[in-house]
């Protein structure tokens, strides 16, 4: 399981992007490689933001992932950075995830002073509404910090040109999916990351938040349909408390429950679960109860 570092790499990424755009911040009348307006806005703790159109910028690497940063031109600058991975094309992605998750993290900077939202898989959205090969366009709005300093960022919207670096066509294997409720209220992953591939016989799938590190096992692998938990095989579930609590539930003899799996290739395996895991050690109280679906690409 990755650890999910709760952003401390993208805050101190966040600064530095952040510094060198409110040094470049300045005048107005920027357009992009298309010939149209750049456009970045955002309404900052209840006050309205727009990025100085020369440092409103957007640029695509490769499976799209893009960067989205511009800085005010304001006495007192600060900064909207964003950064999204595996975006295809339109649609509603959340905030508050990390590569392996189509979704991506944003951040505001003021002066030296960053802050970035959590990998806890539910900080906010962005919706692509339109993507062309050379301009993206959408609306935003996240949250930003740790308790108990938080920055609220409502009201996002941007219309940028981009270059790109490579295609930015995302390959079917890429992004994944576990999202659903737990007992009862929205959970999301942050991160997916695939221990063993369904050729192994077993498929093995580590999915984290800030709340929860969890562990799920099929084994017996037989392609499409349903595999009960807790069948005398190794098809289980387990979850860890995480950030800062205590807990385990599942695991062997702990987890039942089916997990639906209704199409399966050579690089890509989705579906749906229904699981319940019971206290497994110290700190563990009531059931957990996991309902959704899930998309896990396997590469090549």
């Amino acid at each position: 399981m990755h650890d999910t570092g709760k952003g401390r790499a993208p805050v101190r990424l966040a600064s530095a992007i952040g510094l060198s755009l409110l040094a470049a911040c300045g005048g107005d009348g920027g357009s992009g490689p298309d010939g149209g307006d750049a456009d970045f806005s955002a309404t900052i703790e209840g006050a309205e933001w727009t990025a100085a159109s020369q440092s409103a910028t957007a640029a695509a690497g490769p499976g799209g992932t893009f960067t989205i940063a511009g800085g005010s031109a304001e006495s007192s600058p600060r900064a909207i950075i964003m950064t999204l991975y595996n975006i295809g094309g339109p649609g509603t992605y959340p905030f508050g995830v990390g590569p392996t998750v189509a979704g991506g993290i944003g951040s505001v900077t003021t002066g030296s002073s960053s802050y970035t939202t959590p990998l806890s898989g539910a900080a906010g959205t962005v919706t692509i509404s339109s993507l062309t090969s050379n301009r993206i366009a959408g609306t935003f709005e996240f949250t930003a910090g740790a308790d108990p300093v938080f920055r609220h960022v409502t009201d996002g919207r941007f219309d940028l040109p981009f270059t790109a670096s490579g295609s930015i066509a995302v390959p079917d294997y890429a992004g994944n999916l576990f999202s659903g409720t737990l007992n009862d209220a929205p959970w999301n992953a942050a991160t997916v990351v695939m221990v063993a591939a369904p050729a192994s016989g077993t498929l093995a799938v580590g999915i984290s938040n800030l709340t929860y590190q969890i562990t799920l096992i099929l084994s017996g692998w037989t392609g499409t349909g349903s595999y009960d938990l807790g069948t005398g095989v190794s098809r289980e579930m387990s979850a860890m408390a995480g950030s800062g609590s205590t807990g385990t539930w599942g695991g062997s003899g702990l987890s039942t429950g089916t997990v639906t799996v209704t199409s399966a290739s050579a690089t890509r395996v989705s579906g749906s679960y229904d699981v319940t895991l019971m206290p497994a050690g110290a700190g563990a109280t009531g059931n957990l109860h996991f309902v959704g679906t899930f998309s896990f690409g396997i590469q090549p």
